[in-house]
């Protein structure tokens, strides 16, 4: 419970963040009438992963773009954490504006972390042993280490010109106290070629997390068909992925994961008949992956006793097929569960 709880006050400053940067605005071009609205937010949070953490927010939409974002900040946590980030979103090309861009760009160090990961070169496990963030696994099987962190992603979003990315680029709502009154993107049908927009990403990534590292590239089709993609109150959204690390760099091991997130949003005030009053939403979630390359590995020598050491293509505990954390299983620890596959389905 007290981790939900923790989870909790962490939505809550999400949503209301969010809420300051919904403002409307106005125009049908991306340079052309806009907005610039300037927001700064100071946070105190408590996670099982940081301790207490301190930090501050400042967020910047239509700098040069009616729809661009731009977000900078940082943390500071008891367990030795920091970093700092800055994010863009909507970055549309002047002369191409199907095409837009979004980067993400994390720096830092993280305290004392629990990584639920067998130590490299350590024996198989036994019957009478799991593998540390299996999920048959003890709760204290894990290895604690601190150290740099990096994260670098560059998301290329291509809009395809159906629906309602047939004849509009960018999103124009109508927003009043944080609530949408019109403008909306999608909802009003399950026919892709109606309602919605359908996006392909392409989006290269680096992240470093103390001494485990990956590089590689995913590629995406999404269909965002919600009305309000910030704070959606009904529609859906489907999106099927494939993310591969090549093994280039100074990445522990190449690997490959397909994954499938398919989300449904339920108005329950309309449904009551009562549609004046505060937004009530009940929000369904299935999620699934599955690593394509467990089995495959690489022999990189021999012990003392002559077995063949495998390398395996399996990806680090905080990407592939893991649960725990802020997206799935929030009442865990961030990659409690790690393995080839997952399956997740939830409600809220």
């Amino acid at each position: 419970m007290k981790n939900y709880f923790k989870y909790f006050l962490f939505n809550l400053l999400f949503i209301y963040t969010s809420n300051l940067f919904t403002q409307s605005t106005n125009g049908d071009n991306a340079a052309g009438d806009q907005n610039v609205i300037t927001s700064i937010f100071p946070f105190a949070v408590y996670s099982e992963i940081f301790g207490w953490a301190v930090g501050g927010f400042v967020g910047i939409r239509g700098l040069s773009q009616k729809n661009m974002s731009l977000y900078m900040g940082g943390v500071i946590s008891t367990n030795g954490t920091k970093y700092d980030f800055i994010q863009f979103r909507e970055f549309y090309l002047p002369f191409y504006p199907r095409l837009y861009f979004a980067p993400d760009i994390l720096g830092g160090y993280f305290g004392l972390l629990n990584v639920y990961k067998d130590p490299p070169n350590s024996p198989l496990p036994t019957d009478s042993k799991f593998r540390a963030g299996s999920n048959e696994s003890d709760k204290n099987d894990y290895v604690e280490v601190s150290g740099p962190n990096q994260w670098f992603e560059l998301k290329f979003r291509f809009l395809l010109p159906i629906s309602y990315g047939r004849d509009q680029f960018y999103f124009s709502p109508k927003i009043e106290n944080g609530i949408l009154k019109s403008g909306e993107m999608g909802s009003t049908s399950w026919n892709p070629l109606e309602s919605g927009r359908t996006l392909i990403d392409i989006k290269p990534f680096y992240r470093k997390r103390v001494s485990f590292a990956t590089n590689g590239i995913e590629f995406a089709l999404t269909r965002e068909n919600t009305d309000y993609y910030i704070n959606p109150t009904c529609g859906s959204l489907q999106k099927i992925a494939f993310r591969s690390d090549l093994g280039w760099f100074d990445t522990m091991s190449s690997w490959s994961v397909i994954e499938t997130d398919l989300r449904w949003y339920l108005p329950i005030h309309e449904f009551i008949n009562n549609k004046n009053s505060l937004q009530k939403v009940l929000a369904l979630n299935f999620w699934t992956i599955n690593t394509l390359t467990w089995d495959s590995y690489d022999e990189i020598g021999s012990d003392q006793d002559g077995k063949v050491i495998k390398q395996y293509y399996r990806p680090q505990p905080y990407t592939g097929a893991y649960l725990g954390g802020k997206y799935h299983l929030r009442a865990y620890y961030e990659g409690r569960f790690n393995d080839r596959a997952a399956i997740y389905f939830g409600a809220e």
